[in-house]
């Protein structure tokens, strides 16, 4: 489907996964992780979620098509079951959410606004605790990217199972840090669309079918 493709040169690459594995389609109230990674290996700290929401795809009535914002100023908006404050993994940001469906559509798209700063890590914001969030926990600087790279080399089946853009890990010879966060440096939007349904029956159809029952 359109928009949940993303071109290989976008700054910033945007899917969604569910226990670890990238989702298409997901039963209502599934928990999932919105994972933004960027295009080069730059330090998470200089990435930030300024704004997300949700909109239905085509919806039949009128006060369906609102776009429902689920994160504002960095920090979570508390309208659509749950959301959690963004937080920053080894390789970009993570926001947890539940899938959230709309009455007369099961196609919702996620688009969201993400700040890659050129030079100084993005401000932080403090958000309030959410219950049912993952606590934040320090990142581990012990693993460089060259051990991660050895690591994945390994075990080739490690970068699905962290959701680890493949690109992420390829080298860029001749450039600086500081060069590619100056050519990745601004606002970008993402966008991806989701399949939202009633019941595990639903998706088992979806997935067997691609049809909504």
């Amino acid at each position: 489907p359109s928009g949940s493709h993303q071109a290989k040169k976008d700054a910033v690459s945007f899917d969604i996964f569910h226990n670890g594995q990238p989702v298409e389609a997901v039963v209502v109230g599934t928990k999932l992780t919105l994972s933004f990674a960027p295009l080069y290996a730059i330090p998470p700290e200089y990435m930030s979620v300024r704004e997300c929401q949700v909109e239905p795809i085509d919806p039949k009535y009128e006060w369906e098509r609102e776009p429902l914002p689920i994160i504002r100023e960095g920090c979570q908006a508390d309208l659509v079951g749950l959301v959690c404050p963004p937080q920053h993994s080894e390789f970009g940001i993570k926001i947890t959410v539940e899938s959230f469906r709309y009455q007369s559509t099961p196609h919702v798209q996620y688009s969201c606004l993400i700040r890659i700063c050129p030079f100084a890590p993005c401000p932080p914001t403090n958000c309030p605790l959410v219950d049912g969030c993952p606590v934040s926990k320090r990142l581990s600087r012990s693993l460089s990217l060259e051990d991660i790279r050895r690591a994945l080399e390994a075990d080739p089946n490690l970068a699905s199972q962290i959701g680890i853009p493949p690109h992420i890990l390829t080298s860029q010879p001749g450039r600086s840090i500081e060069h590619q966060l100056l050519a990745l440096g601004g606002d970008h939007t993402v966008k991806r669309r989701l399949v939202v349904v009633n019941s595990e029956d639903q998706l088992r159809y979806y997935v067997r079918t691609g049809d909504i029952p």
